[in-house]
This record gives structure tokens, C-alpha cells and sequence, in this order.
């Protein structure tokens, strides 16, 4: 049996007391029942315990007025608001380019 191929790792940058990330987790849900991912969150208030001092001090300055922010593979793809239309496309796209570099199907 081939390998399964690797899914899209996303990271989503939220915060306490976040409407608009609520709006964000739940957005994420739907477009995650047509387009499979692997999520990790990211509490800019309460970063997780594995986290350096450094990483921790630059999320929470670049976001905390910005959050929820979407990073795919560490890369910026949306903020404010998640585009679930918008994000199928990026993944869609991650997932093409994988199986141009043989990386999966």
C-alpha cells in the first residue's frame, strides 16, 4: 500500500475573549470535512509551553491586534476574517503542488 500523502499543516493565531476566532474554528471545521488538514493553535496571550521566548514575543507583537491569522506550512494565507472559498484554493493548490514533487497520489 503507497504512503499517504502528507496533509496541508495549518496554525491558527488566536486570543482570548476572540469572536472573530470563534467565527475563524468554525469556518476552519467546514472547510476541513471537503479538504483534510492538520490545525495547531496558537493562543498569542498563552503560546504553547514548547515555544521560545523569542517566537512567543514576535507572534504576539505582529498579531495581537490582527488575530485570527491562518499560517499554511509557516506561511501568512489569511487574517481578520478566514475566506473559506478562498482557503479550498489554497489548499487545493498545496495539495497539486505536492503531487507535482511526487510528495503524494
Amino acid at each position: 500500500m503507497p504512503p499517504k500523502p502528507p496533509l496541508p499543516r495549518l496554525t491558527l493565531f488566536t486570543g482570548p475573549h476572540c469572536s472573530l476566532c470563534d467565527v475563524a474554528k468554525a469556518e476552519l471545521a467546514q472547510v476541513r470535512q471537503t479538504h483534510p488538514f492538520t490545525i495547531s493553535l496558537w493562543d498569542i496571550r498563552k503560546p504553547p509551553a514548547d515555544a521560545s521566548d523569542a517566537d512567543a514575543a514576535r507572534w504576539r507583537r505582529a498579531y495581537q491586534y490582527e488575530i485570527p491569522v491562518l499560517h499554511l506550512d509557516g506561511v501568512e494565507v489569511q487574517k481578520n476574517r478566514i475566506d473559506s472559498a478562498a482557503l479550498r484554493r489554497v489548499l487545493e493548490d498545496w495539495s497539486k503542488a505536492r503531487r507535482a514533487e511526487g510528495g503524494g497520489e
